[in-house]
């Protein structure tokens, strides 16, 4: 029997065979066959459907439902059966007949899922789902029952279960059901998918036809995600327990744990752990009832069973019952930070299957001499030398060498990172992929780096995952360097030549700043470029290579091994001859050996062996040739290999088996079959098949040998040409099959979760969809831009709906990044394309369009996408701007779209992110790092800003004015310097470090590692603190320096005006400069003067700054005459200047490829850093913003280089233009490249705008807005279009109106600026109900009243005869019609005064820390308001401001502090706030409260019945009463703000990201307590809870959409309203001067689930 026969077969037992006999003693009982329940003997594997196994014998009642649901390639019985025998069905047998167990009603559930069934199936996880949830809603016993529900299942079984428990918590007509279910048993099951390479590998190879259930089992399939993402929120109400397999499955033949514990866990806190000393198999299925494995599952069901017979009949609440889950809630807690560090780094593969592939690869006993070697063991034990480097040549072994020395590393407990480079393979090719893995497997083995990633990611630290300087600085050098535990860290790094940016390692001095202790041993090709790198590094480093007399001993274990697995020849002396021959004829290749071993395996005599080696060519290029010859020989072949070879050549990773069918049957329009076998045998041996079932190359020289230009064979591989055909073929793919579906749905009642199934009754195979996702865009940039199929295939990509569909799956990966750089990619080829299109081609500018907004919508709508990956079809397009590609395409009526966006005026994307304005003082200091960006003012106030939400975060104050901001590069410190004085701050915690008074002018400083900080004085002096202890060394460049280099050069006598320090590496320059001299540089800590830097003519230098990179020795400098020089700070030379630049400010990317300038004429540049054609540095411009009035003060880039924020006069403005996105050629030739010019952006700002500064307020004929402006106008807009129809009245010069309020019943419009002025106008007319109105009413101004204080609400009656006005510390009521004021209140926090014409009172509040006041109508009776200061309410009449309420007023009660919900930490503010405050939203018979009780507890919504504002109710001296909670656990985040309540019950609510919710309550929730309106005078009220708060559950929770952040004020306030219409509410925003109208703003619902 063949060996896949025999896979075949274990598979078969491991997945559901039988077992062997046995017997044993029962609990309690003796068990014969005789007594066990007779089953046919037809049904050994089990009948579908749900068979009822046991039922409690009268009067016995059932106290709970156990359902068995079996696995893959399972039965209802033959999954729970040790053999055939039904003595060993023990759900029947031995559970049904133990006295514990029966009032238990037993059922098993079967469904046809038979893996090597030879036949195609359409079914899915979905569908066996489906019919379980059927099968349970339909059975009788269960349907007429309230019993709870147990589900027992194995393996795929518990993926099934889960799905069904989805789909009945989803459909209301189940949700009885749903709530019946009470626990859930996993026994193996694969919740995040199988890595057992073997059985998915061999499933492809048997089974036939697709199986759609067997693909939704791969690791980390799309429908385990869904599954896994929506059973978490419902999973709370559970009791969960996962047993998970201890022992290989069937060590022989597959040697590996079918289902991981990392799989065969949720990490949930209510979930309880237990490992079964069992493999997969037998996890299910026992020999006897004494088996230990059975007894712990029986046991824990008996726990099970316990819990609910402890209920009360028919309850249906969770139990309580207490399990200890430290364990567990340890084991959750691993597994969180795991997925969290490999989400922060990006990181997908760690590379234990490739360890593996080579280990088995290495013969016992092989590289041993090298790891007993001196110089091995020096390295190992001593760390001397810390870098161990070994060269050799291709296919010598260095690989399997690496593995052997992980495995010796691993062996002495020593920490064991470790990565194998592989050329162009995605992930595997470039130092930031390297350093990612490495962090990521020393934080799995480290937890002291764990805890340091974890810190940094709890930070926001946010970095270029694509830069290895980023990478190097912010992960390590700011990060896990600084962890005490790194010298027991080792890195095994192989294969460094086939790393894209190897040199990195070198020119950015990575190597050089490797911590002492710990370990590096890599391995790599001779190559000049290595070897000059190493050279530099001295003793720090041990080269050792590897020659052909090293590796002979491993070579010969391996040709004998191999001769003797062959079974050739008779003899041992035979077998030794061939050896010899063989190593003889080698050359020291590995490669060449086990390619003549595969021809071994076709000769069966020694002559034929002969033959083959004098016919195998000892050089690889021609062995590889004469395989290809090979090939050519069978025509019938030649198609499907080319198309293998390509695929393999040219992939970006290796492609699965699945993937690799799917992209040959598109190039060649066949299906493969067997791909495992049929692979190598067409390629022969050019491409195989790892364990993991991917598809590889040979080896990296088969590749090359492959894509050489000069090669004549039909099978020769040109890289630009099939690039390009491929990136076509994958365009179509995604055009018409991957995202060929159904328009998604805008509202489902499972809420919406993308697209529809495909209308074709056949489904599509999706395999191919991740990669050509993630992918096509590479082979569009690496492929010729000649070719027009490509550029037709992507036009027809971009014109329809699956761009969109595209970004939603991209999003649902978690990885924006991929957006972006796809759009960097078809810039990339866009550029090279231009050459062969006319100037004004439609698809160029398409694909340009395009670039543009890919870029924009991946940086703007961020956070949205990732929340819901959807919003990209009906939500976004509407957002953007109206010029837009997108926009164009797909919003407002473009398209079917669920959402308007009207009342922003046409315009296209905005450079401009953001603006911020300073009331006082000027902009005249600024710094930018990753976790802040810092704002210094003239008035000594730095604002410190999150420079991804752009919101200000902390206030701090320097004594004097701000002239120079520094941040350190892991945003620890803040440096502060004015005139006289130095800070050193700590931003996270707003407090001040240090404070030195200056005795000299300081010109520059800097952050170096180790906490120190460095500055440069004009008096010539450095000095150096240490930052953790304040100590301080000053030194004088001036008294130290006796000459220069050449002996000529005197320092200059005059103080220097301007400085800057390049801190790279270990030596760090100064740079100083004087009016009328050169620049002068300088080695800081050997205070050494290694040149100057010349220009003619120096008039003054107004900035200059190095190059961050350190492959780019540049120093760019800023002439006051307007000149911008480069210099090379190596050679002194100036290498390029650009006259007129005039640039007052200048900084440098962190990556150091650009360069912006800021000049007094109010122009900003930037340029790039470039080479001329002799090879010296330039800067190429690449944008340019004009025009604008006001000097560029200072600018900055962001950490990432993709932002820039600059300062002028009292504004700072961020900036992202897309010309930042870039990506570094790698093509060989550009010759072809049509170079674009350089964006100029003509921007003039109107600053005399006025913007709108009050609040909104719509008629209550739902036709107008009504805002006021800064000039003091009230205006009114259109609540249709956003349109202003015009002004009402004015204010006058000088004042911003505040606050408005509509008076509906006398067609009043009352409105207050900031300086306490109050009118109200009366119409002559209602406001205009339509937008057809062609003016508006005229407006008489009946009251004009000083207020005498800054007023914060108006609060008009219902028929507007009563206005009262509220400020910080009174109110005051006045009569609409005679102007009077009727009296007023005082609130002060010792007390209250209350003061009416018709009664003085004087009373007090001792409870009150607050003097503040909220006032509102109430709820029931429109003759009252509702007055609330602090926790009391008081109760006046409209008429005549006479108090309803007693002394006291009503006391109303809130849970205590300590049960609120504590916010993550905060960043401190300089300016304290309100400890506490609420807002109040009346609704038809109660009102809302959204209670905050400080700034760092999370917010909550309360409810308070009418009732609870009843003044004949309230009883002197009696306690307050507690309102209903509203449970928010379903948002996502933070309640920010209620927007309102529509129809009777629906609440309107905002979260902290700005997403807007509804949360439909039911009408009994919100008006159970009330029998009679106040208005009868009386009233009857049910009980309320006076001390146990409740809980009031949503009857649901769904989102909608989201504001856009830049409609924020710059205190962040958002200005919004609501109006109710037939078809649903209409939102209004206000925008600077415009007011945004969103309509249809609910018609896109998903639901959300709590958790």
């Amino acid at each position: 029997m063949g060996h896949g026969s025999e896979l075949h077969k274990t598979l078969s037992s491991v997945l559901s065979g039988s077992g062997s006999d046995g017997i044993s003693l029962l609990y309690g009982r003796t068990l014969t066959p005789e007594s066990i329940p007779v089953t046919s003997d037809n049904e050994i594997h089990g009948v579908l459907g749900l068979t009822t196994l046991h039922d409690p014998s009268p009067p016995t009642e059932a106290a709970a439902e156990i359902v068995f649901v079996h696995g893959l390639g399972g039965g209802s019985r033959k999954s729970w059966s040790y053999s055939g025998d039904r003595y060993y069905f023990w759900p029947q047998s031995w559970l049904a007949n133990d006295s514990d167990f029966a009032d238990m009603r037993i059922h098993s559930f079967g469904y046809k899922s038979d893996w090597a069934e030879r036949q195609q199936s359409i079914l899915n996880i979905r569908d066996f789902a489906e019919s379980l949830v059927g099968e349970l809603k339909n059975n009788p016993s269960i349907r007429r029952s309230n019993t709870r529900i147990i589900f027992v299942c194995h393996s795929m079984g518990g993926c099934v279960v889960k799905k069904a428990y989805i789909l009945a918590r989803q459909d209301p007509t189940c949700k009885d059901l749903a709530d019946r279910v009470h626990s859930i048993f996993f026994l193996g099951t694969p919740h995040r998918g199988s890595d057992l390479a073997a059985i998915l590998k061999r499933l492809s190879i048997i089974a036939w036809g697709s199986k759609p259930f067997v693909s939704d089992l791969m690791l980390d399939s799309s429908a385990l995600r869904d599954i896994n993402d929506t059973f978490r929120h419902y999973a709370s109400d559970l009791r969960l327990w996962s047993f998970y397999e201890t022992i290989p499955t069937k060590p022989k033949v597959l040697n590996k744990i079918v289902v991981e514990r990392q799989s065969a866990t949720l990490g949930y806190p209510n979930e309880e752990v237990v490992a079964m000393n069992a493999d997969h198999r037998h996890l299910c299925k026992f020999n006897s009832p004494a088996d230990p494995n059975y007894r712990i599952l029986r046991n824990a069901l008996h726990t099970a069973a316990d819990m609910l017979r402890s209920l009360l009949p028919g309850d249906l609440a969770l139990s309580e019952t207490h399990v200890d889950l430290a364990s567990t809630q340890r084991d959750s807690k691993e597994e969180s930070a795991s997925q969290r560090l490999r989400s922060f780094l990006g990181v997908v593969d760690t590379l234990e299957d490739e360890l593996q592939i080579l280990q088995l690869l290495q013969e016992p006993g092989s590289c041993r001499w090298f790891t007993e070697s001196r110089h091995f063991i020096s390295w190992k034990t001593e760390g001397s030398p810390g870098i161990l480097w070994l060269t050799g040549r291709p296919a010598s072994g260095k690989s399997v060498l690496s593995s052997h020395v992980v495995e010796q590393v691993k062996a002495s407990d020593a920490f064991c990172s470790y990565f194998f480079f592989r050329q162009r393979e995605a992930n595997k090719s470039t130092l930031s992929d390297c350093l990612r893995s490495i962090v990521f497997q020393m934080a799995i083995q480290d937890n002291r780096v764990t805890e340091k990633l974890l810190q940094l990611e709890g930070e926001g630290v946010t970095w270029d995952m694509t830069d290895e300087l980023s990478v190097w600085r912010r992960l390590f050098i700011n990060g896990v360097f600084k962890v005490p535990s790194i010298s027991q860290h080792f890195w095994i790094i192989d294969g460094v030549d086939e790393c894209s940016n190897f040199n990195s390692l070198f020119t950015k001095r990575i190597l050089a700043t490797l911590p002492k202790g710990l370990r590096l041993f890599a391995t790599s090709r001779h190559l000049e470029e290595i070897g000059r790198g190493l050279s530099s590094l001295e003793s720090r480093v041990s080269l050792q290579s590897l020659s052909e007399s090293d590796t002979l001993g491993d070579m010969r274990l391996f040709v004998l091994s191999r001769l003797t697995e062959l079974d050739r020849l008779e003899s041992d002396e035979s077998t030794d001859a061939m050896c010899e021959k063989i190593l003889e004829k080698s050359s020291g290749s590995f490669l060449w050996v086990r390619l003549v071993l595969q021809e071994f395996e076709n000769a069966w005599t020694i002559e034929a062996m002969e033959a083959v080696l004098s016919e195998v060519p000892i050089d690889l290029q021609d062995m590889y040739r004469r395989m290809l010859q090979s090939m050519e020989k069978d025509r019938r072949r030649v198609k499907l290999a080319k198309s293998i070879l390509t695929w393999a050549v040219l992939a970006c990773r290796p492609l699965t088996v699945a993937e690799l069918r799917v992209a040959v049957k598109l190039d060649v329009n066949e299906t493969l079959q067997n791909m495992s076998k049929a692979i190598p045998s067409l390629c022969h041996q050019l491409v195989f098949v790892d364990n993991a079932d991917r598809v590889h190359i040979l080896h990296a020289t088969a590749r090359e040998f492959l894509l050489n230009e000069a090669l004549d064979s039909e099978f020769a591989v040109h890289g630009a040409e099939k690039h390009a055909y491929l990136g076509a073929l994958l365009l179509r793919y995604l055009t018409n099959t991957a995202f060929k579906l159904q328009a998604p749905s805008r509202r489902q009642s499972s809420g919406f979760r993308g697209f529809a199934k495909p209308v074709s009754s056949v489904s599509p195979d999706l395999s191919l969809s991740d990669y050509a996702a993630c992918f096509f865009s590479e082979h569009i940039y690496r492929g010729t831009s000649r070719d027009d199929i490509l550029m037709a295939e992507l036009c027809t990509f971009l014109n329809g709906k699956t761009i969109l569909s595209w970004i939603e799956h991209v999003a649902r990966y978690g990885n924006l990044g991929d957006i972006t750089r796809t759009a960097t990619n078809l810039r990339g080829y866009l550029g090279r394309r231009m050459k062969y299109l006319p100037p004004m081609d439609p698809s160029a500018y398409l694909v340009d369009c395009w670039v543009t907004d890919l870029i924009r919508v991946a940086a703007k709508f961020r956070s949205q996408l990732l929340t819901c990956p959807a919003s990209i079809h009906y939500i976004i397009p509407p957002f953007c701007p109206s010029e837009s590609v997108i926009s164009k395409s797909f919003a407002n009526g473009a398209r079917p779209s669920a959402i308007t966006v009207k009342g922003v005026p046409p315009a296209t994307w905005d450079d401009c992110l953001t603006r911020i304005d300073f009331e006082r003082g000027q902009a005249t200091a600024l710094s930018h790092d990753a976790q802040f960006f810092a704002v210094g003012l003239s008035t000594g106030q730095i604002s410190l800003y999150d420079p991804n939400s752009v919101q200000r975060v902390a206030n701090i104050t320097h004594p004097e004015r701000v002239r120079m901001l520094g941040l350190s590069n892991d945003g620890e410190y803040l440096a502060s310097s004015g005139a006289g004085t130095l800070a050193i701050w700590q931003p996270r915690f707003g407090a001040q470090k240090f404070s030195f008074p200056l005795k000299s002018e300081l010109i520059a400083f800097a952050f170096l590692s180790g906490d120190e900080f460095l500055a440069a004085f004009a008096s010539g002096e450095l000095t150096k603190w240490r930052l953790d202890t304040g100590e301080h060394e000053t030194i004088s460049w001036r008294g130290m320096h006796d000459q220069d280099i050449n002996g000529a050069l005197d320092i200059p006598e005059q103080p220097p005006s301007c400085a800057a320090f390049s801190t790279l590496g270990e030596t760090v320059l100064l740079a100083v400069g004087y009016r009328k001299h050169p620049i002068f540089i300088w080695n800081v800590f050997e205070v050494q003067l290694l040149g100057q830097c010349v220009v003619d003519e120096n008039n003054g230098i107004d900035d200059m700054t190095f190059n961050p990179n350190p492959e780019i020795t540049a120093l760019a400098v800023s002439y006051s005459d307007g000149r911008l020089c480069l210099f090379d700070y190596t050679t002194m030379a100036l290498t390029f200047t650009r006259p007129n630049v005039f640039a007052n400010s200048i900084a440098c990317s962190p990556d150091g490829r650009s360069l912006v300038t800021g000049s007094t004429r109010g122009v900003i540049e930037i340029f790039e850093f470039d080479q001329d054609h002799t090879g010296n540095m330039a800067f190429v411009p690449i944008y340019c913003i004009q025009a604008f009035d006001d000097s560029i003060r200072c600018v900055a880039f962001s950490a990432d280089g993709l932002r820039f924020v600059d300062l002028h006069d009292q504004q700072c403005r961020v900036w992202a233009p897309a010309a930042l996105m870039r990506k570094d050629n790698e093509l060989e030739s550009i010759s072809d490249v049509a170079p674009l010019p350089p964006k100029i952006v003509s921007t003039r700002e109107d600053f005399e705008t006025p913007e709108v500064t009050s609040n909104l307020a719509v008629s209550s004929n739902g036709g107008c807005v009504v805002a006021g402006k800064s000039n003091g106008e009230v205006l009114a807009f259109s609540a249709f279009d956003g349109k202003e129809l015009g002004t009402l009245y004015g204010h006058g010069r000088g004042v911003s109106v505040v606050k408005v309020a509509i008076g509906e019943a006398r067609n009043l419009i009352i409105s207050a600026d900031d300086s306490g002025r109050v009118l109200v106008a009366e119409l002559n007319t209602s406001l205009p109900a339509s937008s057809a109105a062609q003016k508006l009413p005229a407006a008489h101004i009946i009251l004009n009243h000083r207020f005498g204080a800054a007023v914060v609400n108006l609060l008009v009656n219902h028929s507007a005869d009563r206005l009262l006005i509220s400020g910080r510390t009174m109110e005051q009521l006045c009569d609409l019609s005679s102007g009077q004021v009727l009296g007023s209140i005082s609130h002060l926090a010792c007390g209250i005064a209350s003061m009416a014409l018709s009664q003085p009172r004087t009373f007090s509040d001792a409870s009150d820390k607050s003097t503040s006041a909220v006032a509102f109508q109430h709820p029931t009776n429109e003759a009252w308001m509702v007055l609330m200061i602090a926790d009391t309410a008081r109760i006046f009449c409209w008429s005549d401001f006479q108090e309803l309420t007693s002394a006291n007023g009503i006391p109303l009660q809130r849970p205590s502090a300590s049960e609120q919900a504590l916010l993550p930490t905060q960043l401190p503010r300089t300016t304290p706030l309100n400890s506490r405050s609420s807002s109040y939203y009346v609704g038809r018979s109660f009102v809302l409260e959204l209670f905050r009780a400080s700034p760092s507890v999370a917010p909550r919504l309360y409810l308070w019945p009418a009732s609870a504002f009843d003044p004949a109710t309230a009883l002197p001296g009696s306690q307050g009463r507690l309102p209903m909670e509203v449970n928010l656990a379903a948002l996502d985040a933070h309640i920010l703000a209620v927007l309102g309540i529509v129809s009777q019950s629906t609440v309107l609510v905002m979260d902290v990201n700005l997403w807007i919710y509804s949360i439909e309550l039911r009408p009994t929730q919100v008006t159970p307590h009330v029998r009679a309106s106040f208005s009868s005078g009386s009233t009857t009220t049910q009980d309320w809870p006076d001390s146990v708060p409740q809980q009031l559950q949503p009857v649901s929770t769904r989102r909608h959409f989201f504001a856009l952040s830049e409609w924020r004020t710059i205190s962040g306030e958002l200005r919004y309203a609501v109006a109710q219409r037939s078809s649903g509410p209409d939102f209004f925003f206000a925008s600077r001067q415009y007011i945004v109208v969103v309509q249809g703003g609910l018609d896109f619902s998903e639901i959300m689930a709590a958790g």
